[in-house]
């Protein structure tokens, strides 16, 4: 079993998807509720669309924490996450995640993760020296909530920009909680065998990620 945590708008074949953005939850209702929701503009067109692929693919998708998710210990083989950690979580829930993320694994399974990479962000930085630049280079910028974010925020209370990360700090959390042959790597490499990484974007947002893969020990 291949698990793709905080999956988005991107659903990968072969993978169990996992999130539970406010969108995801939207494909929960009918959908004329949905279709009623975007005629009111409570919701754009593409959370409708991608609440309606959800309803089409109900066994590629899971609505789930990412925090607490529901596979037996040592049940996966590879999990995969990009541009989850960085965005929302605090630091008690990276703890969280990172324990979560060797729970489920097998052992010798693989993971890969991928997120912004703040160090790359400070070194830019310090040549614009701009702080609105640097604040909208995070993953919710600096933009001010609407009456449609206003609403999200209902549904999923941690929109807010979390404690971000670089390999370094990443490297930490997983030797803490047991993983090894911890390798940070640059963009289309990876260490992973053919059919872990399958239909897997090994350069998605190669221009400013860190890509770090390990295995549980």
């Amino acid at each position: 079993m291949k698990v793709h945590i905080g999956c988005g708008q991107t659903l990968l074949d072969g993978f169990i998807n996992v999130d539970n953005s406010p969108t995801a939850l939207l494909s929960r209702l009918p959908g004329p509720v949905t279709t009623l929701l975007n005629k009111l503009s409570l919701i754009g067109r593409d959370q409708l669309e991608f609440s309606q692929t959800l309803r089409r693919r109900k066994k590629d998708f899971l609505y789930s924490n990412c925090l607490h998710l529901p596979f037996r210990d040592g049940t996966v083989e590879f999990c995969y996450s990009s541009h989850l950690l960085g965005w929302c979580l605090s630091h008690d829930q990276l703890h969280a995640f990172f324990r979560e993320l060797h729970r489920l694994l097998r052992p010798g399974g693989g993971a890969r993760l991928s997120f912004f990479d703040l160090d790359r962000l400070l070194n830019d930085y310090q040549q614009h020296r701009s702080t609105i630049r640097l604040m909208e280079a995070f993953p919710l910028g600096t933009r001010e909530f609407n009456f449609r974010d206003k609403l999200k925020f209902l549904f999923s209370p941690n929109m807010q920009n979390g404690i971000p990360l670089n390999a370094e700090t990443a490297r930490h959390f997983l030797e803490q909680y047991g993983f090894g042959d911890i390798q940070v790597l640059p963009p289309g490499a990876t260490t992973m065998d053919p059919e872990s990484i399958s239909n897997l974007d090994l350069y998605e947002r190669a221009g400013h990620s860190v890509y770090i893969e390990c295995r549980k020990i």
